[in-house]
């Protein structure tokens, strides 16, 4: 990995993440609070990719306590699919948009998930990758295609056409992502490889 790519990335980190954070405060937070789309499909991942971002661009710790703490990738992908999963929780979503307190949580939580998954990254063999992606994906594809299929309005901050499209939305999203594992080999310096 070059020096100059971390330099790059702390630029990338700081923009990518204040669109995120815009996105809850006024003017912008009325995208939020009119579309399930704009937040599980715009803010969610920007605040991923924000904390992803903010990773590669922050040097890794060498000691051999972070080392051990993170042997494999295994408890930053941990971390991160708990993370994940809670805000992929309908309720929560909702409670993300009426709650200032819930929308903070969200903030830094999905950020630092966003951190612990590049973290993982650079040190998780490709086996263990595969099984958090394994599991994390087929679990966005289901709720996604729920989302879009049930008759239920499981967000009460949004319409069932706006839950609609977001579980669609949901759907694609899945597959981009692991089509995007799939082709790895041509994004190394994300990973530090």
């Amino acid at each position: 990995m070059t020096a100059a790519w971390p330099v790059r990335m702390k630029p990338l980190a700081v923009t990518v993440a204040l669109l995120a954070l815009a996105l809850s405060l006024p003017p912008l937070r009325v995208l939020i609070e009119r579309s399930m789309v704009w937040h599980m499909l715009v803010q969610m991942p920007l605040l991923v990719l924000a904390g992803a971002c903010a990773a590669a661009a922050w040097p890794p710790l060498r000691d051999s306590l972070s080392q051990r703490v993170n042997r494999y990738g295994l408890t930053g992908f941990m971390l991160a699919q708990c993370l994940l999963a809670y805000w992929m929780v309908p309720a929560l979503v909702d409670r993300a948009v009426v709650l200032p307190t819930a929308d903070a949580a969200k903030l830094a939580s999905l950020w630092a998930a966003g951190f612990a998954l590049q973290r993982s990254w650079r040190v998780a063999p490709m086996a263990v990758q595969l099984f958090f992606l394994g599991y994390g994906l087929p679990m966005m594809a289901w709720l996604g295609l729920y989302l879009a299929t049930t008759e239920l309005r499981l967000c009460n901050a949004y319409s069932l056409a706006s839950q609609v499209a977001a579980g669609w939305g949901l759907l694609g999203l899945a597959a981009v992502l692991g089509l995007a594992w799939l082709s790895r080999p041509a994004w190394p310096r994300f990973t530090g490889a």
